[in-house]
């Protein structure tokens, strides 16, 4: 058994169509799957074409996986960090923040209730307060 033997086996497992999920294949696919709806196929028509391929998926299973494929991939990436066995990983950084306003004297309004927002709504908005004022 050697490293390129393992590798070897391994790359067929990932690149297999018996040892991975549905989903996991669906994936492989997306861009495909997307221009279709794009042009106007329906769900179902796609769904009915990828059946035939061998997917066993229902029309409820397919939306599903695709939502999650599709919201994967508007979440941005997040970086991983290789640890060996003699590392320590560091801890999380904290998420940026804005940095806080000046207090102005005027307690800040805090909508809680549609109430609120009517009031917001009526309240004069003054363009020069909101100004940069170097």
């Amino acid at each position: 058994m050697t490293k390129d033997s393992v590798a070897d086996v391994l790359r067929a497992l990932a690149t297999g169509d018996k040892s991975r999920s549905e989903t996991a294949r669906l994936r492989d696919i997306v861009d495909e799957v997307e221009a279709a709806l794009a042009a106007g196929v329906s769900r179902a028509a796609v769904l009915e074409a990828l059946n035939d391929q061998g997917f066993t998926m229902t029309l409820k299973s397919f939306e599903s996986a695709l939502y999650r494929i599709r919201k994967k991939r508007t979440q941005p990436a997040k970086p991983t960090a290789k640890i060996g066995h003699d590392q320590i990983a560091a801890p999380a950084s904290q998420p940026a923040q804005a940095p806080r306003e000046e207090p102005t004297g005027e307690p800040q309004a805090r909508i809680t209730n549609p109430a609120d927002i009517r009031k917001s709504r009526r309240r004069e908005i003054d363009l020069d307060d909101l100004t940069d004022k170097e």
